[in-house]
């Protein structure tokens, strides 16, 4: 008797055996655990974040086009978008024309579009760029938890013996991501639709059938309870799924009809239904970005395989922010995408791109600093293989996500991913208080007011301080760089500053005080 037969005699049940959180011998799962950390786990912050993955490696150039950039043109003469044919971004970038979906968003400010992510030393490999993405580790270490894995542990230390009555994150789709790995095994589920995974869970049946005990104190009798603990977690989790999913409002948005809007479309549903995980992931299930051929149709750039993944990507996105705003979720719900490289500079031979690495990266939402953050593509200076350079590490994003938008301290970021990349987190998100090392104990920080806001001359700043302490509002480019600085009255809690001497365009407004951080988003009009 083997645990391959035992699951085997669970019936179809197997399948959601095999997304379920691996539950190691020594561990005895409690279904609906009231330990007091596990009931306040999914209370201290309801904040919602979807990640959406660009298998195969997105073409970034195509996707923001340099559409000033005669080097970009020069490189691809069947490939290029025409400037004129492309959605205006910023005095020299352009979206893909099939994007429309994302541009609505970003003229919302509701996007940002982050230039050149990437990593050092990057690795062309489909494999292997995926896994150092997903664990968010250095190129040279083979890492074996993911980043939101770690992130949940932390959340979660008594995991898998206890578990929250509601999943910690959710897969839609797929075979469970290396990105969920936590110390103790996965620390999310997998399942295609809520119905089919209710459904494979109550005809599961078998398990009951194996008396244990009968086996004594042998090896035998421990996969009999390694089986019936994982079944008794999804009958849980199965139950807690269907439950939010047939308590969500009828949707009255209209998702394209794609693959990766009908798993989105299942993400709103359990969200607006009420289901309390952290984290979302959707994917396309095959490498469906790695255009290395046909990546346009004939003469036309505007239409083939990428413009079509993007079309759908960029609508599918749009319609679950719609979805969001109507069951009033949108201000608690942001997301990012990712892709495990982008592609080379210069077209192939087969009217497509080989893999390269740097590319853009996207976070979308309600309280999204939306713009575009870091410089246009440098096509003139490459690596030694004639691909781009980065202008941020991935870790730099996720640091910003961790710090930012589920407000952990910098030491346990960090600690997630072993490295201080606290130090070069991009501000992303609107409001969010980021907790820095050292920081005095309660310190949070935050915007009530940024007027006039577009703004020509002089700006009025209004902040709120739990604690009586120097505070001080800084502007940046959207490229990092100090443009002006005002200290806050500590009385009034008002700063001024003129803006007239800065360019028209998008600023970043960051609020310091207390060893605490927040940002918010300024912008510059004459």
């Amino acid at each position: 008797m083997n645990r391959r037969n035992f699951i085997k005699n669970v019936g179809t049940t197997s399948v959601a055996v095999a997304t379920l959180p691996s539950v190691i011998d020594g561990f005895t799962v409690k279904a609906l655990a009231g330990g007091d950390a596990m009931g306040r786990l999914l209370e201290d912050s309801d904040r919602v974040f979807v990640i959406i993955q660009l298998t195969g490696g997105n073409d970034g150039l195509n996707t923001v086009i340099p559409a000033d950039n005669d080097i970009y043109y020069n490189n691809r003469p069947k490939l290029a978008i025409a400037k004129n044919k492309a959605l205006p971004l910023t005095d020299t970038l352009r979206l893909h024309p099939s994007l429309s979906g994302f541009k609505k968003l970003y003229d919302e400010g509701q996007l940002a579009i982050v230039q050149g992510v990437t990593y050092p030393n990057p690795d062309r490999s489909h494999f292997r760029g995926t896994d150092i993405w997903l664990t968010a580790t250095d190129a040279s270490v083979f890492g074996s938890t993911g980043w939101v894995g770690r992130y949940l542990d932390i959340l979660a230390p008594s995991f898998p013996t206890e578990l929250p009555e509601h999943p910690l994150a959710v897969q839609v789709g797929g075979t469970q991501s290396l990105g969920f790995a936590g110390s103790k095994g996965s620390m999310g589920i997998t399942f295609r639709d809520p119905d089919e995974f209710a459904r494979l869970v109550s005809t599961g049946g078998g398990i009951e059938e194996v008396p244990a005990a009968d086996l004594g104190d042998t090896k035998a009798a421990a996969e009999v309870e390694f089986v019936r603990n994982v079944a008794r977690s999804a009958d849980v989790y199965a139950k807690v799924v269907k439950t939010a999913a047939d308590a969500a409002p009828t949707s009255t948005v209209t998702y394209p009809n794609s693959d990766i809007a009908a798993k989105l479309r299942v993400v709103a549903q359990l969200i607006a239904g009420g289901l309390q995980s952290k984290v979302f992931l959707v994917s396309w299930e095959n490498s469906s970005f790695d255009t290395h051929a046909n990546q346009v149709v004939g003469s036309d750039p505007l239409t083939g395989a990428h413009a079509n993944l993007l079309s759908d990507l960029g609508g599918a996105v749009e319609a679950f922010m719609a979805d969001m705003k109507n069951s009033g979720n949108a201000g608690r719900v942001a997301g990012m995408t990712f892709s495990e490289f982008g592609r080379r500079v210069a077209e192939n031979g087969s009217l497509g791109t080989d893999h390269g690495t740097a590319a853009p990266l996207f976070v979308f939402g309600e309280n999204v600093l939306g713009s575009v953050i870091g410089a246009d593509p440098d096509l003139e200076t490459l690596d030694n293989r004639g691909d781009l350079l980065m202008n941020y590490d991935f870790r730099d994003i996720y640091a910003s996500v961790l710090l930012q938008w589920f407000a952990q301290p910098s030491t346990v970021v960090n600690n997630i991913l072993y490295h201080d990349f606290s130090k070069t987190a991009v501000p992303l998100f609107k409001g969010a208080s980021t907790v820095l090392e050292g920081a005095a104990a309660g310190s949070t920080i935050q915007f009530r007011s940024v007027s006039p806001n577009p703004a020509s001359d002089v700006v009025t700043v209004r902040v709120h301080m739990n604690l009586i302490a120097d505070a001080t509002v800084v502007v940046h480019s959207m490229h990092g760089k100090k443009m002006l600085s005002a200290e806050v009255n500590p009385v009034s809690g008002v700063a001024q500053f003129n803006v007239s001497g800065l360019s028209t365009g998008n600023y970043i407004l960051g609020l310091y005080s207390g060893g605490a951080v927040t940002h918010s988003l300024l912008s510059v009009q004459r």
